[in-house]
């Protein structure tokens, strides 16, 4: 009878707690492993975003639809710079970018025979990229670096134009 009771017998409370903070220590390891990957993956996603937003000023320009109350504007000529925020851009149909989520806009400037977009965007207050997009005489893809968390007094995403 005695061999019964002990072979029913569960763990010990001292057994349960070794496990639990065994368990507690796997998981600290894990989220110091995963979280950083995820911030990454957050941020690069952003920076495609940035990236689809110079795309689509690139065809909102060219499709020359963009008419403002000053008259029609396009792509700038000579010394000139042009933007467009992501707002218009929305608006217009040449991107997934809402407004409520995103603001910011893309500055189109000649440089020779080539036009040199530079984007100011943010999203939600948690992220911007601050004038990414060329280094000045060429265009570049918006990386990961690109990315930096937000900041209000460096932001400068005002579109007076578009």
């Amino acid at each position: 009878m005695n061999k019964k009771i002990n072979s029913r017998r569960g763990f010990t409370l001292v057994e349960l707690l070794a496990v639990i903070v065994v368990l507690a220590i796997v998981m600290l390891i894990a989220l110091q492993a995963v979280l950083p990957a995820m911030d990454s993956a957050r941020r690069q996603t952003f920076a495609i975003e940035a990236n689809g937003a110079i795309d689509a000023a690139n065809t909102y320009f060219m499709s020359s639809m963009w008419v403002s109350d000053a008259g029609s504007v396009s792509l700038p000529i000579g010394n000139e710079e042009v933007c467009i925020s992501i707002e218009a851009l929305y608006n217009a149909g040449y991107t997934e970018l809402s407004p409520e989520n995103y603001s910011g806009q893309v500055v189109v400037k000649k440089k020779g025979n080539i036009y040199l977009y530079t984007v100011y965007i943010q999203k939600d207050e948690t992220m911007m990229v601050n004038g990414a997009g060329n280094d000045g005489t060429y265009n570049e893809d918006i990386t990961e670096a690109d990315v930096v968390d937000w900041d209000k007094e460096a932001f400068n995403g005002t579109c007076s134009t578009g």
